[in-house]
């Protein structure tokens, strides 16, 4: 007979695990209709300006970057030392971590992006299209057909998951708040300094740099599923991927059109420059229905991740 007393002391020792906690935060963030100018991406333009005025124009290359590097510095250290003392005031230090996880997180506005796009990538709606996909891209919108805009959300959802969801998970689970905040940070400074536009290209290289760093152990726990039944063609697929303008991001996204038989890539504007990037996949092109589908197969891959950790917690208790 099972003791009610055991039971309830492991109960309680579950709330309080990493486990319980990123599972709690993630159905959170999946229901809560969070405002938009609540969100931790609406601080974009605040480290846009501070990348224009931190940077130096008419330095030269290796002085931008450097102060890129410390523009890294002076977003990350405050707001480290301002967590620890937050944290360190907290009553309960479980409950601080479960809001401030599920404020460092953002999946719902994808979805809501792909279902969008699903409804207006058409050629009646396609003006409405592209000027509800502006805040998301970086390319230019203005010249993009109905399937375009379907390839360009597409490559955006997946890469922006994560940045903005899985990313942060995993900060968690490897460094507590201290490190959601840092995989949460290094994509916004990255989107914000981003080097397709010239004027950061120097001065962003440094948190594009981390941000691929930080990015790594992510996309190889989200491809290891998908490359798993893809072993015989793994080395095609790995080469195929590193063509990418960012390699490890450029792997995912080939083991993803690799599965939904979609074909992603190829030429796109940016700052009204013509830059040609390599076609990923065989397939067919993207329709309205890919940014949803793409988005599905990496989260239910996320939530296999986590419900693996938790069934190994609940075993470190039982048995504990």
């Amino acid at each position: 007979m099972i003791d009610i007393g055991s039971f309830e002391l492991m109960a309680d020792a579950l709330v309080s695990t990493t486990a319980a906690i990123l599972i709690g935060a993630a159905l959170l963030e999946a229901v809560i209709p969070w405002p938009s100018h609540l969100r931790l991406s609406a601080v974009t333009p605040l480290l846009t300006r501070l990348g224009h005025k931190v940077h130096r124009a008419d330095g030269t290359p290796r002085q931008q970057l450097q102060a890129g590097m410390i523009a890294i510095l002076v977003v990350w250290v405050p707001c480290a030392a301002g967590l620890w003392s937050l944290r360190n005031l907290a009553l309960s230090e479980p409950l601080f971590d479960l809001l401030f996880l599920l404020l460092m997180i953002e999946s719902r506005p994808l979805r809501e992006l792909a279902h969008a796009t699903s409804s207006l990538a058409t050629q009646e709606t396609l003006p409405l299209a592209r000027l509800q996909a502006i805040p998301w891209l970086k390319r230019e919108t203005g010249k993009l057909s109905a399937m375009g805009m379907a390839k360009a959300v597409t490559e955006s959802c997946a890469l922006r998951l994560v940045s903005q969801w899985a990313g942060p998970l995993l900060g968690f689970a490897l460094a507590g708040v201290q490190g959601a905040m840092l995989w949460r940070l290094v994509p916004l400074m990255n989107q914000s300094w981003n080097r397709k536009d010239p004027t950061f290209d120097h001065f962003g290289r440094a948190a594009s740099t981390l941000y691929q760093g930080l990015n790594t152990p992510v996309i190889l726990l989200l491809g290891l599923p998908l490359l798993v039944s893809r072993l015989k063609r793994a080395a095609l697929l790995w080469r195929t991927g590193t063509l990418w303008p960012n390699p490890i991001m450029g792997v995912l996204l080939t083991l993803l059109v690799d599965k939904c038989r979609l074909r992603l890539g190829g030429p796109r504007y940016y700052q009204a420059t013509l830059q040609r990037w390599p076609v990923l996949g065989q397939g067919d092109d993207p329709s309205g229905e890919s940014p949803r589908k793409v988005l599905n197969i990496l989260q239910a891959i996320g939530w296999g991740w986590l419900m693996l950790a938790l069934l190994v917690t609940v075993g470190v208790l039982l048995r504990g």
